[in-house]
């Protein structure tokens, strides 16, 4: 298989960024879980992209209802996404790989962010190694902040994780 990184690079757009279309062939998330619109830059080891909060959305609309505010956890799972991506563009076949969340260190959520709201990520790889990825990113809306964490992301064969998560479970 190609290298990866030549793959992603051929879904840029002609400004080097990747948009809605690209990341829905990069990230294995349906449509609605997923907290990217556009990366607007990606290197081996920095990737910043964007998310608009839409105006109405399940986990908008539900979360206290009446003052709709886009959960902290959401805003943290797209970090992750936006980290995703890159960490992607760093491995050989990853299309044969999933990335888990394994740890979530020193997360903060600072401030609100609502409907309307582009939220901007940066995110930069601070250490690799076969199995994980540890990250250190900070949520933008402007210039407030409104998040950061570190996050360090399993990278599992898929075909792995499929047997495993196939196996019966005892209740």
């Amino acid at each position: 298989m190609a290298d990866s990184s030549v793959t992603i690079d051929r879904l840029r757009d002609p400004d080097g960024g990747l948009d809605h279309r690209a990341l829905r062939q990069i990230l294995p998330y349906g449509e609605a879980f997923l907290f990217v619109d556009r990366v607007t830059r990606l290197e081996a080891s920095e990737v910043d992209a964007i998310y608009r909060i839409p105006e109405s959305a399940p986990f908008v609309d539900a979360h206290f209802v009446g003052l709709p505010l886009m959960p902290g956890a959401l805003i943290g799972e797209g970090l992750a996404q936006a980290g995703t991506v890159m960490v992607r563009y760093n491995l050989e076949e990853h299309a044969s790989k999933d990335l888990l969340a394994f740890q979530i260190e020193n997360a903060r959520f600072l401030a609100p962010a609502v409907p309307g709201d582009t939220l901007e990520y940066h995110v930069k790889l601070t250490k690799m190694r076969h199995n994980a990825a540890r990250l250190e990113g900070e949520v933008f809306v402007g210039d407030r902040r409104v998040c950061k964490a570190q996050l360090v992301l399993a990278i599992v064969e898929r075909q792995l994780l499929k047997a495993e998560l196939d196996k019966p479970r005892k209740q």
